[in-house]
């Protein structure tokens, strides 16, 4: 009886599997921004082109007195809608001669630095948002008297202490280093939203992000409910036959359909920098 020899037809499954873990983990570490944003992607079903998040005021409690008939109270309701407007994409072509004689994995690399391009525009889209966001009145490098600006006004608008984020780029974290109230996890062990969230520190109580996007002189304060996203479709990868480049030759594409959105008015600030 002869061998039975395990190939690619038999290793095809596993191969895709392996690809598919390798986007799934790049495109969790190029995304860092994600994480310090609320999620609605649950939110966002088939058929949809927007996300509405219901929003609402307050309701005040009163001391009514005894036997005197209290007043009703109401509460107004809004929207706030997350386009879901970004449709990234990225395609590839390997010739079948250059693949077979290539000593690298060509298709999970393609896939890596597809999933890597893809996170990278989901951190831009959001940095972007940012950027629109209301300044503060001071004008300069980040600055202890700026960051307690900032968290003041937050504060205010009945921002949660517990969730909220700075976001500065390599210059600001240069700035941020040289003021003492500025505790780094290694430094001090490790701090507890500093987990695997790209959290390096915390500042008055607030998280703080380095992102190598943020262009020099910029940074960035807000509380969680004050940016929204929603992936609709999650980055997929699909590939078809492109013989006309070789016999085992394939076209690869890998897109990703989101949104974002400004959230919770008032609990989101950047700087006063150009």
């Amino acid at each position: 009886m002869s061998d039975l020899i395990t190939g690619d037809t038999q290793l095809a499954a596993t191969k895709q599997a392996v690809i598919a873990a390798v986007v799934a983990k790049e495109l969790a570490f190029q995304a860092k921004l994600a994480p310090f944003f609320t999620d609605y992607s649950s939110w966002a079903v088939k058929g949809a082109k927007s996300v509405s998040v219901p929003k609402a005021g307050s309701l005040t409690a009163v001391d009514r007195a005894t036997g005197v008939q209290g007043d009703a109270s109401v509460l107004t309701f809004a929207a706030d809608l997350i386009p879901l407007d970004r449709n990234m994409y990225v395609a590839w072509i390997i010739d079948s001669s250059d693949e077979v004689q290539s000593r690298v994995e060509v298709q999970a690399e393609y896939a890596r630095r597809a999933a890597s391009a893809i996170g990278r525009s989901h951190d831009s889209d959001s940095i972007a948002l940012l950027q629109t966001a209301p300044v503060t009145t001071t004008v300069g490098n980040i600055s202890q008297a700026i960051i307690l600006e900032m968290r003041q006004s937050l504060l205010a608008a009945f921002a949660d202490m517990n969730q909220l984020y700075l976001a500065v780029g390599p210059d600001q974290e240069a700035k941020l280093l040289a003021i003492a109230e500025f505790v780094r996890s290694d430094s001090y062990g490790r701090l507890p939203t500093a987990l695997q969230t790209g959290v390096i520190g915390q500042i008055y109580g607030i998280n703080v992000v380095v992102h190598a996007g943020i262009a020099a002189g910029n940074y960035y304060m807000w509380e969680k409910s004050g940016v929204y996203f929603a992936n609709q479709l999650q980055p997929s990868m699909s590939s078809q036959g492109a013989n006309e480049f070789g016999s085992s030759a394939t076209r690869n594409a890998m897109d990703f359909l989101y949104g974002h959105k400004l959230g919770q008015a008032g609990l989101y600030l950047r700087d006063n920098n150009p």
